[in-house]
């Protein structure tokens, strides 16, 4: 890990990180949408969706082709200040089984660096992403396991151990004063939480929901919105 306190402290005061305690471990949620265990030295991100726009530009669909990269350099941001010796990719880092084949040479280079300058890399297998090219590099797995924690896709009824789930790319909003705020989230019943998408062409589904409502049940949940890069616990 190379964050230290003096920058944690930094980003905690402007309000960029937040600890919380889930399944007995301090885990940091930072409002870049990542999610980050001291105990595991391990960084949970969830949701790439890599060349979500080339994939709707084959039936097309007129969106920017520059996701992939955008995604590709916001998380490269993140692993160079937390530096971990673990990523887990909650499922969903390509938007479909081709989409690293679509990948641009450059970006194929930027996603290998990535992947080979840390420890473990851990390819969660997610509804788009059933198969991963071995080319990509990392380590392909179901579900990752820590202790009585999981690291998976998507949610089971286990009530055995405590989860982390991508998939539903919640989002929440907030509303002071007559104005509202809106964007991604965090939220968790301390014994499932769910990831908000990475992905920068991710849209997202509120927490109102009736599926997330039947997952996470709005008495016993927390949510962290993010909202101009500030997390903030609604």
């Amino acid at each position: 890990m190379a964050i230290n306190q003096a920058i944690l402290t930094q980003l905690v005061t402007r309000k960029q990180v937040t600890a919380i305690q889930f399944g007995g471990q301090i885990a940091l949620l930072d409002s870049r949408g990542i999610l980050y265990f001291p105990a595991f030295d391990s960084l949970v991100v969830s949701d790439l969706h890599f060349e979500k726009a080339s994939y709707l530009a084959a039936y097309a669909n007129p969106v920017a082709q520059l996701d992939t990269r955008a995604t590709l350099k916001r998380l490269a941001a993140v692993l160079g200040q937390y530096q971990p010796s673990e990523v887990i990719c909650l499922g969903d880092s390509f938007h479909d089984a081709h989409g690293y084949n679509r990948m641009l040479a450059e970006d194929k280079a930027n996603l290998a660096q990535l992947v080979t300058g840390c420890s473990r890399w851990c390819w969660v297998l997610g509804n788009h992403d059933p198969a991963i090219p071995v080319a990509a590099g990392g380590e392909q797995t179901m579900a990752v396991h820590r202790q009585d924690m999981v690291f998976q896709h998507e949610p089971e009824n286990d009530e055995t151990s405590f989860q982390v789930v991508g998939h539903f790319h919640p989002k929440s909003h907030l509303t002071v004063a007559s104005r509202r705020y809106q964007g991604k989230c965090f939220v968790h019943n301390g014994h499932t939480l769910i990831m908000p998408a990475f992905g920068q062409y991710t849209g997202g589904l509120s927490i109102d929901s009736e599926v997330i409502k039947n997952l996470i049940n709005p008495v016993s949940r927390h949510v962290y919105l993010i909202y101009q890069d500030r997390i903030y616990q609604v």
